[in-house]
């Protein structure tokens, strides 16, 4: 079944009412018609089995016939620190990153990020991450929508390791440990924080900060990897060692 996060305010008692954007992918992409069944998320961990009543030029609407809880999230809390890339490549990492069960994203500014100053980020950027995350929530299966948060500098993200059970910052000049072996000795860690720095790397000063909050500087292997390919390929390893990926 086709799947569609929706907000809270969509659903009255039974009824789901489908917002104009979804209205138009259900009615011109999809072709659904009234019978036809869909899934609704309400992005907290709960789905509703929908019937479709309504499906209008002007408005599609639904009854729930079941309600239970969402699967396809991982046990394991991943928040993904990501400096800041061009466009397609940031936006390819959330794609990604969502489908494999990033939870949260946290675009951070680095010394050598392309971007330097968080207004330059505009509000409409990032309600176009949004809509790429929802999209890829939907696609994958996912329970609940990654959370984004608004872009922040190096410091503030630094700051957030003493947060997690476990962090680790992906470092081209590490040698040990590798990314493996961290995970495995923060087996029982619920929420860990996961950091990748900019095309040019992360500066020598960025990784005493990082190591000064109890993040762990590790290594993905011996070849250097775009930062775009190293955020996922080390995103899905933490999740392997947690048991997520298979």
């Amino acid at each position: 079944m086709h799947r569609f996060f929706i907000k809270p305010e969509q659903v009255t008692n039974l009824n789901v009412h489908f917002d104009d954007e979804q209205a138009h992918q259900m009615r011109r992409v999809l072709r659904l018609c009234p019978s036809d069944r869909v899934l609704a998320l309400d992005g907290g961990g709960q789905e509703f089995e929908v019937i479709l009543e309504e499906v209008s030029p002007s408005r599609v609407t639904g009854l729930v016939v079941r309600q239970s809880a969402a699967d396809g999230e991982p046990a394991v809390r991943l928040t993904l620190y990501q400096s800041l890339l061009k466009r397609e490549k940031f936006e390819w990492v959330l794609q990604k990153g969502t489908e494999i069960g990033v939870t949260r994203f946290v675009p951070v500014i680095t010394i050598r990020s392309l971007v330097r100053e968080t207004e330059h980020v505009k509000p409409e950027k990032l309600e176009r991450w949004q809509r790429i995350i929802k999209e890829a929530a939907e696609q994958s299966g996912r329970g609940i929508l990654p959370q984004l948060i608004s872009p922040v500098p190096f410091t503030f993200a630094a700051a957030e390791g003493l947060g997690h059970d476990c962090a680790v910052l992906a470092w081209e000049e590490a040698t040990k440990p590798g990314i493996r072996a961290a995970m495995r000795r923060c087996e029982s860690a619920n929420d860990i924080g996961l950091y990748i720095g900019p095309e040019g790397g992360f500066d020598g000063n960025e990784i005493e900060e990082a190591a000064f909050y109890g993040v762990i500087p590790v290594t993905l292997g011996r070849r250097i990897l775009r930062t775009e390919t190293a955020a996922i390929v080390a995103a899905a390893i933490v999740l392997h060692e947690r048991g997520e990926m298979g």
